[in-house]
């Protein structure tokens, strides 16, 4: 279904041999249209060719700099589908899943209509990491990251930068003061023509100032809250890792053996062996800090007799 959106410029960068090919488009009704291109020699160069531009990035990177993995999984799994590919992010890469980019394509399979063909591309943190710096150094939001060939955007939301359509909506104001003008032409004659024209050119000259304001300082309140949003939240996960580790070294049972503990999205997964797992669930369901303690493998029995066991739980939410 075809939707009305404001006009917006935006930057396509591609990586173009040893360097980089700067795309500037006007994207507007579904339609684009290049405006120009500019070649960059490396990463460095790239703040001084964006200049003083607040358009919005989309950055492709080269097939070789990540890993694409074909899966079938059957259909059922459709409406878990994210949480059913986090656990298999591990196996079919080299990185742990909170090492990673990544997003994925779902096809329907035309051989078998009970399987899903799920194609995965992942691409590391740090292959990311320096573009993800640079692009601080500019004025330019990065709002998508994807492989050459593919129709996916790997940015977190959390990362991805936003356009800035307070200046679409000062340049709309500007076009109404104009075509203001441009009635009272029409219908009035030639002296308050040109008495309107300057009454309205006035209010223009009058609102431009407050309205370029008005832009720079929602562009600085966006950068605050971005900076604000990361520090906060990596302050939340740090307590929430804290108090998880703490509860787990107070209640679980003096028979019992971590060998394995990850962390992640407010979700704790831990592995071991105990004189009973099923005692151990017990003790982690009725602390005030665990829920949802279920087992993510079946329990088996190691060469002493005791139960070998891997827990995942989430962690309570503050009150």
């Amino acid at each position: 279904m075809s939707t009305f959106s404001f006009p917006e410029n935006l930057w396509r960068v591609e990586e173009a041999g040893e360097g980089l090919l700067l795309t500037l488009i006007r994207r507007f009704m579904g339609k684009e249209h290049i405006l120009k291109k500019i070649s960059v020699p490396d990463l460095p160069g790239l703040p001084q060719a964006f200049g003083k531009s607040s358009n919005r990035a989309f950055l492709t990177l080269g097939r070789e700099k990540g890993v694409v993995r074909q899966l079938q999984l059957p259909v059922d799994v459709q409406q878990d589908l994210k949480s059913a590919l986090t656990l298999q992010i591990e196996a079919i890469s080299a990185w742990p899943e909170q090492d990673v980019y990544w997003d994925y394509i779902v096809e329907k399979n035309k051989d078998n209509s009970k399987l899903l063909k799920i194609t995965v591309i992942i691409i590391p943190k740090t292959v990311l990491e320096p573009w993800l710096q640079t692009f601080e150094l500019t004025a330019v939001p990065l709002a998508g990251v994807s492989l050459a060939g593919f129709d996916v955007n790997l940015l977190p939301k959390n990362l991805r930068g936003g356009s800035a359509r307070m200046q679409v909506v000062a340049s709309y104001v500007l076009t109404a003061c104009i075509l203001l003008v441009a009635s009272a032409f029409l219908l009035r004659e030639p002296f308050q023509q040109r008495l309107y024209a300057s009454q309205i050119q006035k209010e223009i000259t009058t609102l431009e100032p407050q309205v370029k304001t008005l832009v720079k300082a929602e562009s600085a309140l966006g950068v605050l809250t971005k900076r604000y949003d990361a520090l906060l939240g990596h302050a939340t996960k740090r307590d929430s890792n804290l108090a998880a580790l703490n509860t787990l070294a107070t209640v679980l049972p003096a028979d019992t053996f971590l060998q394995n503990y990850r962390y992640q999205n407010e979700t704790v997964t831990v592995s071991g062996i105990s004189a009973s797992a099923l005692a151990v669930q017990r003790a982690l369901e009725d602390t005030p800090v665990f829920k949802g303690v279920q087992f993510s493998a079946p329990i088996t029995r190691d060469p002493s007799g005791k139960d070998r066991f891997s827990l995942t739980m989430s962690i309570e939410a503050a009150r």
